[in-house]
């Protein structure tokens, strides 16, 4: 299924391969005309996409792990790592960062493969496979000149392919008029590439894609720097509806039910078009011959606590979870910008790290974070899960997580945004419905499901030890017990819980699963468990006196102890379990009846943080060095040191906050550019 980015590395790898032969005489020669044509065609095609996704440092890869990790939703993070890291991570870079370059040179390499199919395909050719693939890099010369002038300001425009050394002295070209140039080759490419519905898959540009983008586009070009152009802000504000309305009228998309199935099929390579319009499609594990590769789950993930030495199969550990690293954190002021019932928090932000039972299968074990009255910035993103996916052996360095460019989600909230400037800032019904879906699906609010809202303590029960922090919090590494996942904090007199407070509304509950709640971890089979560990099963509650392996038959004794013959882990009865019920959450306490600038915001943070469109927002807001300031301010008050330390975890905020204002908007143009275009300037500040 990875279509397009596996035709691209073996198209690349025979490149490669053929330079050795470069020095000989040819018998015969395909000239590059004919070379365009026919099944050589989808080949030239998978080579202009190969630079988003490519295993060495792709741009993606690159770019939103590394060079934007550091914003008001992450930062890079670890006891020392910013002494021999990423300094691209923490705004330690320079024009001479590979970072910085890779960036650059992958972007010209997309352009130059791209301007070379158009110099070769008859634009009026009737073949509707020529048209898509003259449409598609047509938009993804675009869509690369677009990456690089929301990040280095302006850049060479680059039309034709390059001939001559002379080809590479190009100056910079104002940024405005690299955005006409942008906006008019997607518009050209619209109506010449395949519907979404010609696919099952996203990694191809359809319509649907092309119009979603235009929409971020002119948002780019509506804010800061450019605050519209000769246009102005409102024409280009209404042009970013006029698309963003296209893909929703279309009827070919909607949202997930599940916000985090989302996700989950982007590791585990199921593709739903519905709601992931366009992705980087990653392929391939450590082990494969041809990779293309993702850092998703593995760089930014939920961090594995072990050492490279893993006990029993190393396999079998990594086909468990996934090794991660947990280079990205999560700051306090994207955690604070969820309430307890938004499931969205819960999935995107880690409540638990990764470790490994030094004893038997399943080796791999979830550490639980407790919700706290103060943040201890120890909390990784959690968004790519590496257990689901479906490559075995699992990679230890990459991943084959796809990663989602555009999001029907992010439709909704810039047609709301749109709306909303369009309307002297407050937004018709439909941007306020449009903002109101987004937040209904965060919540896990269906038609027949719904967090809970409150919990109430029916029943004391008895027999629990001295704390029970949650219920559902020891679910499996495959998280199959999450869809009623509740966090609850208790408070035991004795071994009677005499008071409960919700921490997580979960999601997936029904009136009747909702009517009734038992408090404690439920039994699971095959699960190891420990001394003293208590489970519930059947409305009782019993401890753990002999450690062991379940079996697939559960305790339901109401005195003594089972047997281990039977249960594997002896459990022994310790009295009824505690029960509460909950009130379910509905549309009314989760809808917004008005919608302000600050609330596109902050959902858009809630909903896409980080999807690698964080800083740019920041940016055409033009709040992006005062969002960053508060963020050092609210982070050099910190006082709770878990995992990181403050010196490490500020880093990235103290160079933005040290240096001048208009520094960081942009990217400095690379040392690679600098040294063989003399007609190239720098950005101001570097």
């Amino acid at each position: 299924m990875k279509r397009i980015y596996i035709l691209a590395a073996f198209f690349l790898t025979a490149f490669t391969a053929c330079k050795k032969y470069l020095a000989t005489e040819p018998e015969s020669f395909l000239p590059p005309a004919s070379y365009y044509q026919g099944s050589n065609l989808i080949n030239a095609l998978a080579a202009i996409y190969s630079p988003l996704g490519s295993f060495n440092g792709s741009i993606y890869n690159e770019y939103v792990s590394n060079t934007l990790a550091c914003n008001d939703e992450t930062f890079y993070g670890g006891a020392g790592r910013q002494a021999s890291g990423f300094p691209q991570a923490v705004y330690d870079y320079d024009y001479s960062s590979s970072g910085v370059n890779n960036i650059w040179k992958l972007c010209y390499s997309g352009i130059e493969r791209a301007n070379e199919l158009l110099s070769y395909v008859d634009p009026k050719d009737p073949s509707v496979d020529v048209q898509a693939a003259y449409g598609e890099a047509l938009f993804l010369r675009a869509y690369y000149h677009f990456l690089l002038v929301s990040n280095f300001g302006d850049v060479p425009l680059k039309l034709t392919p390059t001939t001559s050394p002379e080809g590479l002295q190009i100056a910079r070209t104002p940024t405005i008029a690299v955005y006409e140039q942008i906006v008019n080759d997607m518009k050209a490419a619209e109506n010449k590439v395949f519907p979404i519905t010609k696919f099952n898959y996203a990694s191809r540009v359809s319509k649907s894609a092309i119009d979603g983008i235009l929409a971020r586009v002119y948002l780019y070009m509506a804010g800061y720097p450019l605050n519209g152009g000769k246009a102005g802000a409102t024409a280009m504000y209404d042009s970013s509806r006029t698309y963003s309305q296209k893909v929703i009228n279309s009827g070919l998309h909607s949202l997930n039910p599940s916000y985090s199935q989302i996700f989950i099929n982007n590791a585990a390579d199921t593709y739903d078009v519905k709601e992931s319009i366009w992705e980087v499609d990653y392929s391939g594990n450590d082990a494969t011959a041809i990779r293309s590769g993702s850092n998703l789950g593995s760089a930014n993930g939920i961090q594995f606590t072990a050492t490279n030495v893993l006990p029993g199969s190393i396999n079998q550990v990594w086909q468990d979870s996934g090794y991660c690293y947990g280079f990205i954190y999560v700051n306090q002021k994207l955690y604070n910008l969820y309430d307890s019932c938004d499931a969205r928090r819960d999935w995107n932000i880690a409540n638990f790290t990764l470790g490994v039972s030094t004893t038997t299968f399943p080796y791999v074990t979830r550490n639980p974070i407790s919700n706290t009255a103060v943040f201890s910035y120890n909390r990784n993103n959690a968004k790519w899960r590496r257990n689901y996916e479906t490559i075995i052996p699992k990679g230890k360095n990459i991943s084959s997580i796809n990663f989602p460019i555009l999001r029907y989600a992010d439709v909704l909230l810039m047609f709301a945004e749109a709306d909303l400037q369009l309307n002297g800032g407050s937004c018709t019904p439909a941007g306020i419905a449009a903002v109101n879906a987004v937040r209904e699906r965060g919540y896990g609010l269906t038609a027949a499901t719904a967090p809970l809202k409150s919990l109430t303590l029916t029943s004391g029960g008895s027999g629990y030890n001295a704390t029970i922090v949650s219920n559902y919090n020891n679910a499996s590494i495959a998280d199959v017990n999450l869809g009623n996942w509740l966090g609850c904090a208790s408070t035991i007199t004795g071994s009677t819980v005499t008071a409960v407070k919700l921490t997580s509304g979960g999601k997936g509950f029904t009136p009747a699963s909702a009517a009734t709640i038992y408090l404690g971890s439920p039994w699971t089979s095959n699960t190891t468990y420990t001394v003293n560990k208590q489970v519930i099963n059947n409305g009782n509650l019993y401890t753990v006196t002999t450690a062991g392996n379940s079996t697939t038959t559960p305790p339901t004794q109401t005195s003594g102890a089972s047997s281990a013959a039977v249960t594997g882990a002896v459990f022994t009865y310790a009295g009824v379990a505690a029960t509460a019920s909950g009130t379910l959450l509905t549309a009314a306490d989760v809808d917004k009846t008005a919608i302000t600038l600050k609330d596109i915001q902050d959902e858009r943070a809630r909903e896409l943080c980080y999807e690698g469109t964080r800083k740019a927002d920041l940016v055409r807001w033009n709040i992006f060095y005062s969002t960053m300031l508060d963020v050092y301010n609210q982070m050099n008050a910190w006082s709770s040191y878990a995992t990181n330390t403050k010196a490490n975890a500020i880093t990235g905020y103290s160079n933005v906050a040290s240096a001048p204002q208009y520094k960081h908007l942009l990217l400095p143009i690379p040392s690679s550019e600098m040294s063989v275009n003399k007609n190239m300037t720098q950005n101001p500040g570097w």
